[in-house]
């Protein structure tokens, strides 16, 4: 079982892990928080949690809201290049070869999960290849407990964009 204290460090790795070279900004991607607000995420999760603490790497702009030992972090930016998804999904599955992805038909865009055991689900979903946006769920609970919320979080993020 993996433990919540590693959560953040396994989000900066999955988010990074392979996806960073394929992904060419355009334009300043929408603010993270102004994408899923704090209230989206508490309808979603049915839980309170803090206010979303923003952070920009270039085009890149990440937004963290946590509550007790979990944490939503919801990831946007613009893409210029087509986006080689099979070679990011087996990047992701290296490392981290416990997890598995499935797909996620319910979204209205590329989309697929990167389910973690022990922890919860990572939602990556590509839009016209141009928007990417990365909900991650961790430390509320297994996949099957939190996709409904990261798919309802992606949604108004995807309406955001």
């Amino acid at each position: 079982m993996l433990a919540l204290s590693c959560l953040p460090l396994l989000f900066a790795v999955t988010a990074t892990s392979g996806a960073a070279p394929a992904l060419r900004p355009s334009a300043p991607p929408a603010a993270a928080c102004s994408a899923v607000t704090r209230t989206d995420v508490q309808q979603a999760l049915g839980r309170p949690v803090a206010t979303g603490r923003q952070s920009a790497d270039g085009p890149q702009s990440t937004c963290d809201y946590a509550a007790g030992a979990g944490q939503v972090s919801v990831t946007v930016q613009r893409l210029t290049a087509k986006l080689n998804v099979a070679a990011e999904i087996e990047s992701l599955k290296a490392s981290i070869p416990e997890a598995s992805v499935r797909e996620a038909p319910d979204v209205d865009a590329l989309a697929f999960f990167l389910d973690i055991p022990g922890a919860g689900t990572q939602l990556y979903v590509i839009r016209d290849d141009r928007d990417f946006v990365l909900i991650s769920v961790l430390g509320f609970g297994d996949a099957a407990q939190v996709s409904g919320a990261a798919e309802a979080m992606a949604r108004k993020a995807l309406g955001r964009l």
